[in-house]
């Protein structure tokens, strides 16, 4: 009896231990059909999408950078495609029998393109990879097209990625085929948008727009495209077609290196810029650095303001003859004068004694000038400073290039307004304006008195098509009146004849410039020497203004500083390569006849031509008596003479003439003169065709 109880609570036992397997096994089931129809109804979008972005994504396709391209089509930015190539080692890709049997073929080859490692130091570096299973081994970075092509063949490499594992990652490179010329215009932009020049300010059109592609991961961490209907394709950037000439941009460069390696400068620029649409053809900036050698650095042209001396005298001549309408031929003081409590010195203390207005620009007397501007604006200081305004010296150009100096022009409500800074300001202190600011200035001369603001790019282009063509910008329709501009236009002409620019005379072509020295350090005290910056700023050629142009030398050490003597050769040797280049290309500039100022000829009074004709037995031309006229030979056995104009109220034009006629055309119209020289009338002041009126005086200077 109780063994049959035991057995019946035996087998209660045992179906109690399979209804609870039972129960739990139910439960467990019923848990994963609720999981499963969570994940299905609720969670299954999310899920899905999150599974799909592991597995794909999209990628963006690198636009091609657009090219820069010279005034003369030659590459002046360029974008090179570069390859980094790394390695996948791990096992599942480079089977073992591969990677053993063709390791060292592999490691030789690469050794023969890159002998900068051994055959076994390669051996060594791959062997390690592999045990550490890397899957992506750097083997050379910046590796050209050519080397690729060459890389493709060797052994494993020949494989592809996904069995010999190899991995090309192509990027862009920069290149600039002609080295450092121009290379600060030209400049430079990187990823985050910063940059310097020509690439910062274009670099949306340079750039263009990426695309979009679809990836999708496979082994590893290897991406490969997927065709899509979404894919999105790259827009290429457009080129630019710069201002620069690359024939004169070479000239530009080594005319300045030269300069600063003779003369242990500092620093220093050049701009060469076209009179009427304000292109620049050249721009160079040089900096010397540690171990002696030149380099471009910064864009001192552009975003340098610095006081500039003496070729700041330009401005303030306009602004006296504007506001004066004073004679050239008046007289000034020269040497040492003292205004208030400090003294102002010519670079020559003793001076020159009296000279005249015009005499006094040409030797560049900061007394004569500052004199001059003081008389005329003690008692009204203001209207030196509005006239400078006026001729926009007192804001920037607004250049395309980005970082132009800041100029400073001192108002009389300044604070810092003394009763010594109308005569400091009138030679080119107490006022900051960059180089090519002060360039603008003497192009307007040049320009008849319009201003151009200067340009760098004259077109975007896509391929062969023009997207966008610039036009030049006028930044001031008259900088002064057509009197004072013959004016200054004689003066300028005049530094070059008989001042301090005499050595860019030539017999060739006429130049019109003015020279600059300042003074960096003269309000620091104890310094052990001074530092000078010398300029030359001017156009050429003068009766046909093509080109204006600036150097710029800062602190020369060779015991020279005056702007003639360091900065003119190199405008010298500019300018004679430039004018050569102009008339072997058949363009319409005529050449100065040797020994004369220009083509023109001797002339004088009709009558007399005629009597000298009858004594020498020839027949004589057919000429109206009473008239003036200049003999021009325009061929070897062809003579014939043109009238010398002569209109009320208009400087008639005495060059080639004898003392005598010009001085009875000086009576005739009311005027009186000064004769500097002996022989013809070699140039006049004021200039032919300038306004004139009874009782001014005519200067004349014979040779």
């Amino acid at each position: 009896m109780g063994r049959q109880i035991e057995k019946e609570s035996g087998k209660t036992g045992f179906w109690w231990k399979v209804y609870l397997v039972y129960a739990f096994m139910l439960l467990f089931a019923a848990a994963i059909v609720f999981r499963m129809s969570r994940v299905v109804f609720s969670e299954g979008e999310e899920l899905l999408a999150l599974s799909r972005q592991q597995s794909l994504r999209y990628e963006e396709t690198d636009a091609v950078r657009g090219d820069i391209y010279s005034a003369d089509s030659s590459l002046l930015a360029v974008s090179v495609p570069l390859f980094n190539i790394r390695m996948d080692l791990h096992p599942s890709v480079v089977v073992n029998d591969t990677f053993f049997k063709y390791l060292r073929p592999l490691c030789d080859s690469l050794h023969r393109l890159y002998p900068q490692r051994s055959s076994a130091q390669y051996r060594q570096m791959l062997i390690q990879a592999r045990r550490a299973k890397k899957r992506s081994l750097l083997i050379k970075r910046h590796v050209t097209y050519a080397e690729l092509s060459r890389m493709r063949r060797f052994p494993i490499f020949e494989k592809g990625q996904f069995r010999g594992g190899f991995i090309v990652e192509e990027y862009e490179d920069r290149r600039l085929p002609n080295g450092y010329l121009a290379e600060r215009t030209i400049g430079y932009c990187n990823e985050n948008g910063g940059g310097v020049g020509l690439e910062r300010t274009y670099n949306k059109e340079l750039a263009g727009v990426n695309g979009l592609r679809l990836t999708q991961k496979v082994s590893g961490d290897v991406w490969r495209p997927v065709r899509s209907e979404d894919e999105v394709d790259p827009e290429n950037g457009h080129d630019l077609i710069t201002t620069i000439d690359i024939r004169i941009q070479d000239v530009a460069e080594a005319a300045l290196k030269d300069c600063m390696e003779e003369n242990e400068a500092q620093h220093g620029c050049v701009v060469l810029m076209e009179v009427r649409t304000g292109k620049v053809v050249a721009i160079a900036n040089l900096l010397k650095k540690a171990d002696g050698s030149y380099q471009e650095h910064m864009n001192y042209a552009v975003g340098e303001a610095v006081e500039p001396g003496s070729t700041f005298k330009l401005a303030s001549v306009i602004a006296i003859l504007e506001e004066s309408r004073m004679d050239t031929s008046v007289k000034v003081p020269t040497g040492r004068r003292k205004y208030y409590n400090r003294w102002m010195n010519d670079s020559h203390r003793e001076g020159w004694g009296e000279l005249s207005f015009l005499q006094a620009f040409e030797k560049s007397s900061n007394v004569g000038i500052s004199y001059l501007a003081n008389s005329v604006f003690g008692n009204k200081q203001q209207r030196f400073v509005d006239y400078l305004c006026k001729m926009h010296l007192d804001r920037p150009l607004g250049l395309e290039i980005a970082g132009e100096g800041i100029p400073y022009v001192k108002d009389t409500s300044d604070k810092t307004w003394s009763g010594i800074s109308l005569p400091w300001m009138s030679i080119g202190y107490e006022v900051k304006v960059t180089p090519l600011q002060i360039l603008s200035l003497y192009n307007a001369v040049a320009n008849n008195g319009k201003m151009v603001k200067p340009m760098f790019v004259q077109e975007i282009r896509n391929g062969s098509e023009p997207v966008r063509r610039f036009k030049p910008t006028v930044l001031v329709d008259k900088i002064c009146s057509d009197a004072t501009l013959a004016k200054v236009q004689g003066m300028l002409e005049g530094v070059v004849e008989h001042g301090t620019a005499r050595n860019l005379d030539n017999p060739l072509y006429r130049v019109a410039a003015k020279t600059g020295t300042a003074q960096i350090n003269y309000g620091k005290r104890g310094s052990e020497r001074m530092t000078y910056r010398a300029s030359v700023v001017g156009y050429f050629p003068a009766d046909n203004p093509r080109y204006s142009c600036i150097v710029m030398i800062t602190n020369p050490q060779k015991n020279r500083f005056y702007g003639g003597s360091v900065a003119g050769p190199v405008f010298r040797e500019i300018a004679d390569k430039v004018f050569a280049t102009l008339m072997k290309g058949g363009q319409e500039v005529q050449p100065m006849d040797p020994g004369s100022v220009d083509t023109h000829k001797a002339g004088g009074y009709a009558r007399d031509i005629e009597e000298v004709y009858e004594a020498l037995g020839i027949e004589s031309p057919q000429l109206e008596p009473t008239t003036f006229v200049r003999l021009r030979e325009e061929a070897q056995s062809a003579q014939s003479f043109n009238e010398v104009p002569v209109m009320k109220d208009v400087m008639p034009d005495l060059r080639g003439m004898g003392l005598r006629d010009a001085s009875y055309l000086i009576e005739k119209y009311g005027m009186s003169m000064r004769v500097q020289g002996k022989g013809c009338v070699r140039r006049q002041e004021p200039r032919a065709g300038s306004p004139c009126r009874k009782g001014q005086t005519v200067w004349l200077y014979l040779g």
